[in-house]
């Protein structure tokens, strides 16, 4: 498989991809060749350019499914396996499309791994959907403090000590017989999991979730547009996975 990117009307290596130039970005969820939430993806990504540069990509949806079908034949894609690829306008009008690595499974599942999530305090994010420059320096610079401090995920806190959930990384909290989750969002990665933890069969309530309770509760999972993450540890609290496996089972796509 070669590592391609879209832009422009070009196909490119992914190397050749812009670095200097302020984006927002969608991760879109590709199965078989086949694009999924490319409408509710460009709502997000147009939302968060107006908010952010003051003008939106007049893409449609059917485009998007063109360019990234012909850029993962392009790339050699697999067809068995789920690939992600990214979706970036920039502020200077420029569109990009990028393939990443192909997942282990074929459509959203439960990954292997079981992480252990570190405290983290942190301002609250940009009030948009999507993720943007700003935000990705900001999980990279998070990542490494995590890793320095032991730890595999960052478990963001605000200045009260209350969780913070992303909405391109929704968290979610399960304590006898409910799942919890600190806000509400209109992401698309929050729509597959508030979806799928309906469909197996659980309430979901928001509300505010103090980082305290991390040493009471039986579950904590976060939801991508790939998949689930299901954390191992908390606070040195060991955490359960079961109720993660049944919403993974759930998630779309298949």
């Amino acid at each position: 498989m070669r590592y391609l990117a879209w832009i422009d009307g070009r196909v490119v290596e992914a190397s050749q991809l812009r670095q200097d130039v302020p984006y927002v970005m969608q991760r879109i969820h590709t199965l078989g060749g086949c694009v999924y939430n490319a409408n509710n993806h460009l709502f997000v990504l147009r939302e968060a350019s107006e908010y952010l540069f003051s003008f939106a990509s007049l893409i449609t949806p059917s485009s998007v499914e063109r360019i990234v079908a012909k850029l993962l034949d392009c790339a050699y894609a697999p067809l068995e396996c789920s690939v992600p690829v990214v979706m970036r306008l920039y502020a200077d009008g420029s569109l990009s499309f990028e393939v990443e690595a192909p997942t282990y499974g074929r459509g959203a599942y439960l990954r292997a791994k079981r992480y252990v999530g570190v405290e983290i305090e942190h301002s609250r994010p940009l009030p948009i959907m999507a993720q943007c420059s700003e935000s990705c320096a900001a999980d990279a610079m998070t990542e490494r403090r995590v890793y320095h401090l032991g730890g595999d995920i960052a478990l963001w806190t605000d200045a009260e000590g209350n969780l913070i959930s992303l909405p391109w990384r929704p968290l979610f909290v399960y304590y006898k017989g409910v799942i919890f989750t600190p806000q509400e969002f209109h992401s698309v990665e929050y729509r597959m999991a508030s979806k799928a933890i309906a469909a197996a069969g659980y309430e979901l309530r928001v509300r505010a979730i103090s980082s305290s309770a991390l040493t009471m509760i039986d579950e904590l999972f976060m939801v991508d547009v790939m998949g689930v993450s299901s954390l191992g540890a908390a606070r040195k609290h060991r955490l359960q996975s079961s109720v993660a496996i049944r919403v993974a089972k759930m998630m779309e796509p298949k």
